[in-house]
């Protein structure tokens, strides 16, 4: 009996140093967003104020299919959530956006879409990785978020939409290697895997942060962000992509699409916009959001670095379990 309860003992300290573990990965503060569905490795806000019961922010979870988007979920809301989940034209219409931006041989990187609500930790958009290998994503588009002021006021949720898309393209298995890990990595590693040599994360890493990776090692707080960020402003065409080089390069691509005109000047920031120039694939996706976004009262790209969030900081640290969030 006594051997009983010895294992029992060892059991359950085993079983609490697992989830210790887990939640140390889960709980990472870049992962803080909404949880997409019951298979992703990060942990939402499950408080009862949004009117969600267990799920985080998620509202309804959606596969895509070529140009469509299949409801593959309805999470348990209630309240203001319900009317959210109700509302599936509102879905179609954040979905159409996503269309404008993304274009078709580049959607079929993303298996599924989610419809959230942001309003507890302020996030306007995500995407995860859904396959080890990073050939499929999610994205997750708050659907509060998208509505404040009126859809895509200020161009706030179109310029969300294009720096996930930036994340995307520049975090695939085209540019990052999942089965290399840190330790044989000599390239940039972004925490999903290990940059390819020639991938644009790994060329931005070299020219605009090699230098100073030592320096921004020791960042640790909002403090420590501003002194660094004040330091090194002219390689930034943000605040918020001083925070790593994942942001970097996410606010780079967005820049370089909503900015009506090239490139203004020799500063390294503008030095990573000619980067964006430099490839023919970048050209290419850019014109296809600029000439499917007109400007106007409902549908329209922001000002670059005018979006709410540009002065601010995200998380400098990005694991494997991390949501990219905007």
């Amino acid at each position: 009996m006594k051997n009983v309860k010895k294992w029992n003992c060892i059991l359950i300290i085993f079983l609490s140093i697992v989830t210790i573990s887990i939640q140390s990965c889960s709980k990472d503060d870049d992962a803080a967003g909404p949880q997409p569905n019951s298979n992703t490795n990060t942990e939402g806000n499950t408080g009862t104020d949004s009117g969600t019961e267990g799920d985080g922010g998620s509202i309804t979870l959606y596969k895509v299919e070529g140009d469509k988007i299949v409801k593959e979920k309805d999470y348990k809301v209630t309240g203001k959530l319900l009317e959210f989940q109700k509302d599936t034209k509102k879905h179609e219409e954040i979905w159409n956006l996503v269309k404008k931006i993304v274009p078709p041989d580049y959607r079929s990187r993303m298996s599924e879409f989610v419809i959230f609500a942001g309003e507890n930790d302020g996030t306007a958009g995500y995407v995860v990785e859904r396959t080890q290998d990073l050939s499929k994503w999610q994205m997750g588009i708050a659907i509060d978020f998208a509505y404040q002021g009126g859809f895509n006021a200020r161009g706030e949720l179109a310029y969300t939409i294009v720096h996930e898309f930036g994340h995307i393209i520049t975090l695939d298995k085209v540019q990052v290697d999942s089965s290399i890990s840190q330790g044989d990595c000599k390239n940039f590693f972004t925490g999903e895997g290990c940059s390819r040599g020639n991938s644009n994360i790994n060329k931005l890493y070299q020219s605009h942060w090699a230098d100073i990776w030592e320096e921004f090692g020791k960042v640790n707080n909002q403090s420590d962000a501003q002194k660094f960020y004040d330091k090194y402003k002219e390689r930034y065409v943000t605040q918020y992509a001083s925070t790593n080089p994942g942001e970097d390069i996410a606010e780079v691509f967005a820049t370089f699409v909503t900015r009506a005109g090239g490139v203004n000047g020799n500063s390294r920031a503008e030095k990573k916009v000619q980067m964006m120039y430099d490839n023919a694939e970048m050209i290419k996706l850019r014109n296809y959001i600029r000439g499917n976004i007109a400007k106007s009262s409902r549908s329209f790209l922001p000002l670059p670095g005018s979006w709410k969030n540009a002065n601010t900081f995200g998380n400098k640290n990005k694991t494997h379990c991390s949501i990219h969030k905007h």
